[in-house]
């Protein structure tokens, strides 16, 4: 990878200098998953930072006997630095949904790089914010009819990850079981709702490529505030 792309898909290191970016370059190793495969177990965290260039992967917590999705993570986005700055004994794992390319850095390097670089120290922090502000959408979230918690899911990812096409903006055709567990649905909840959404268009599902297309945005922004008003 070259210096300009790594700051152009991280927001960690968007508009550092050429001479910090060559010095952080030679510092992250390539790795490459398969479908399925396990990035972060229960008890590796701590030990590296992985930053997604292509793919996507998810994160499950561990509740008694059943495995939960809780967030779902795609290109330009990160993980494994909670680990590194809180020594948090997580039960949880990371594992790839695609195949997924990634950059991974150490903890001590990372370190290294966190009190080298102001900017990046802030970007994190503005990170960890991000996502707590996130969390204490939760009880607004828990509220929400069945079908607008699944379609803030879907243009919450769409945001994010989203790539313009011809037919509407798209992500990855995702398991309706992780995308149920976003959402706090059942299996047949999601499956139900999506069959509905895609009769409306408000979704195209190819499963030749394995995409998920959004065509209007804003019109399903709009169906959304009138169902949260129903």
């Amino acid at each position: 990878m070259e210096t300009q792309e790594l700051g152009e898909l991280f927001s960690l290191f968007h508009n550092l200098s050429d001479e910090t970016l060559e010095w952080l370059l030679p510092m992250t190793e390539n790795e490459f998953y398969e479908s399925g495969q396990v990035i972060i177990s229960e008890d590796g965290w701590g030990s590296a930072i992985y930053l997604i260039i292509s793919g996507w992967i998810k994160v499950q917590n561990f509740y008694q006997d059943e495995v939960v999705t809780v967030e779902i993570i795609g290109r330009g986005g990160f993980v494994g630095e909670a680990g590194i700055l809180g020594n948090l004994n997580f039960k949880s794992k990371v594992v790839a949904i695609s195949e997924v390319e990634v950059l991974t850095i150490s903890a001590q390097r990372f370190i290294q790089i966190l009190f080298r670089d102001s900017q990046i120290q802030n970007r994190l922090l503005k990170a960890t914010i991000n996502r707590v502000i996130e969390c204490q959408k939760d009880h607004q979230f828990h509220r929400q009819t069945a079908k607008v918690r699944l379609a803030t899911v879907l243009i919450s990812l769409v945001d994010k990850y989203g790539i313009s096409s011809e037919n509407g903006t798209k992500i990855y055709n995702f398991l309706l079981k992780d995308l149920a567990d976003l959402a706090l649905l059942t299996v047949n909840e999601c499956t139900k709702i999506m069959a509905k959404f895609a009769e409306k268009g408000l979704v195209i599902i190819d499963l030749e490529s394995n995409y998920l297309y959004i065509p209007n945005i804003k019109q399903i922004h709009h169906i959304i505030g009138k169902l949260g008003n129903e």
